[in-house]
């Protein structure tokens, strides 16, 4: 039999120190300072500018925090992939940066390693879990509890597209949608200012008519 934890009082939780990744900006006006751990789940249809909101949530991770893109619904020498890159200039994060094509096997070999990255972003989970349990990805989260974990689904309007990416969407402690150029905040956490954060403003417009704030 497992040996019971000991039971923690009000006072234990509250002295416990809370790591965080301090955002600036619109992040921080949308999410505040995130805590250093945790999962993200980001979705949204085709064209609705979730892949840019990715690459800018990456940019800011990056400032602080050494960050891998796992990229498995796009080939690492895809035109469009070098081309935000291009657009939202990695290279100035360059030294916290990097990107792989890793299987499930060959992401938790090198998460184990020394110095590993501290936030791991999954592009996507149908693509990298494909002939994997949500079992399995319960037991990937839970190996690595002490990252922070982004993963991304694709959307059917304003819900995840598959039960899947539904049950990983239930589990995230910070979920964002996007549509029509604008990620919505839907976690557990909010910033200060807003719950919205618009990926591209001209785009937003033209499909809005109107300004966002």
């Amino acid at each position: 039999m497992e040996k019971l934890k000991r039971a923690l009082t009000v006072s234990n939780v509250l002295s416990a120190i809370v790591s965080v990744i301090k955002f600036t900006g619109r992040f921080f006006d949308v999410f505040g300072n995130p805590q250093k751990k945790g999962r993200w789940f980001i979705w949204g249809d085709s064209s609705s500018g979730k892949s840019s909101f990715i690459m800018q949530l990456i940019k800011e991770f990056a400032k602080t925090e050494k960050t891998i893109l796992v990229s498995r619904e796009e080939d690492l020498d895809d035109e469009n992939l070098q081309d935000r890159l291009k657009l939202f200039q990695m290279q100035d994060v360059a030294k916290n940066f990097s990107l792989v094509d890793d299987t499930l096997e060959q992401l938790i070999e090198r998460l184990e390693r020394r110095n590993s990255a501290q936030v791991v972003v999954i592009d996507s989970v149908a693509y990298f879990f494909m002939g994997y349990t949500f079992e399995d990805y319960l037991n990937f989260r839970k190996r690595f509890k002490d990252k922070t974990l982004v993963f991304v689904g694709h959307g059917k309007g304003q819900n995840p597209k598959t039960e899947f990416e539904d049950r990983i969407k239930f589990d995230a402690t910070q979920k964002v949608v996007v549509s029509g150029y604008l990620a919505t905040n839907k976690g557990r956490k909010y910033g200060p200012h807003a719950t919205q954060y618009v990926v591209w403003e001209k785009g937003y417009q033209d499909l809005h008519g109107q300004q966002k704030n």
